[in-house]
């Protein structure tokens, strides 16, 4: 038996990493094994991601290229073997929330779905959207900053960065519902256990159909 793909897509801050390890949590729970993966955790690529976001003119495809390719080694690696073996993977960011990335950043959407097409698709995405005033709150409280080189500053909206990061993240999520396949979108602006239950529900009748 094959274990499936569960790919929880959003913006920093969409509560994309909170619900990921609550989601892990409740599978094991129901006797599941999991792993997790996602965008800029693997060994290859993240570290040299997280240097080369500090560097404002490095150029959007190729930045592009880079989370593919950090996507690709878990998925050779670590991903592929453990769904094998039955396990559910769980991705903290996947295809969709780098096709919205690079969207919203001018990227072809027909050369990124060519280049996207080498990872396996996900039996299950989950859109995570917020209202970008919401997000920001939950970026501050967590980092007391809102960092400039999350927040679309590179596309250059405007001067103003709160104002810059709000306009950054309608653009993404409206990108983001358009690029979901097959998927659903959920509202994390709401109290975090009625959002956890309902991707718990979502999740777990979707396996049990399968």
């Amino acid at each position: 038996m094959e274990g499936k793909i569960i790919a929880l897509e959003g913006s920093e801050g969409s509560g994309r990493t909170y619900h990921v390890s609550s989601l892990k949590t409740y599978l094991e729970e129901q006797g599941y094994g999991v792993v997790t993966f996602g965008l800029g955790m693997s060994r290859l690529m993240g570290e040299p991601i997280s240097k080369k976001k500090r560097d404002i003119v490095f150029q959007r495809r190729t930045l592009f290229l880079a989370y593919v390719t950090d996507l690709a080694d878990q998925i050779e690696n670590e991903v592929k073997p453990m769904v094998k073996a039955g396990f559910l993977a769980i991705a903290d960011g996947y295809v969709s929330t780098l096709k919205a990335w690079g969207l919203a950043r001018g990227l072809e959407e027909e050369w990124m779905n060519y280049v996207l097409s080498a990872l396996p698709h996900a039996n299950l995405s989950l859109g995570l959207v917020s209202s970008p005033r919401e997000i920001m709150r939950r970026i501050l409280k967590k980092k007391g900053v809102l960092d400039p080189l999350s927040s679309g500053i590179d596309i250059c909206i405007n001067g103003e960065l709160f104002s810059s990061y709000e306009t950054y993240l309608n653009t993404f999520q409206d990108y983001l519902r358009k690029v979901i396949q097959n998927g659903v979108i959920v509202d994390t602006s709401r109290n975090f256990e009625v959002v956890k239950s309902e991707i718990a529900t979502i999740v777990g009748d979707r396996i049990e159909k399968a």
